[in-house]
């Protein structure tokens, strides 16, 4: 895998909920300032290290990566918008698994 470019500590349980939001379309797309994480229209405040970030991601693959974490952040590791995110438990970094990001909607 490449080294990741940005870094985002955001609260886990809260991170979850904006994916498994109420709206029809399964596609979220993630967009980062310094100090927040945006999932779509909602953001979420966290700690981004590196570049400006923007994905789009299945809440159907990364929610349960969520569920499985440990403690109440998790650590995104993002090399690309084209290459796996891993996902860390912030308070216990053995925790790790790989999501794949999905293509940006076609109006993004």
């Amino acid at each position: 895998m490449a080294a990741p470019k940005t870094r985002v500590v955001v609260d886990r349980t809260a991170l979850r909920d904006a994916l498994l939001g109420a709206e029809a379309d399964p596609i979220r797309v993630l967009t980062g300032g310094p100090d927040e994480l945006r999932v779509d229209d909602t953001a979420l405040p966290a700690i981004r290290l590196g570049p400006a970030i923007r994905l789009a991601v299945d809440p159907a693959t990364l929610a349960p990566a969520l569920d499985a974490g440990v403690g109440p952040d998790v650590l995104l590791d993002i090399a690309a918008p084209d290459a796996p995110i891993l996902v860390r438990s912030a308070d216990q970094g053995s925790f790790t698994t790989l999501v794949m990001p999905v293509p940006l909607p076609a109006a993004d």
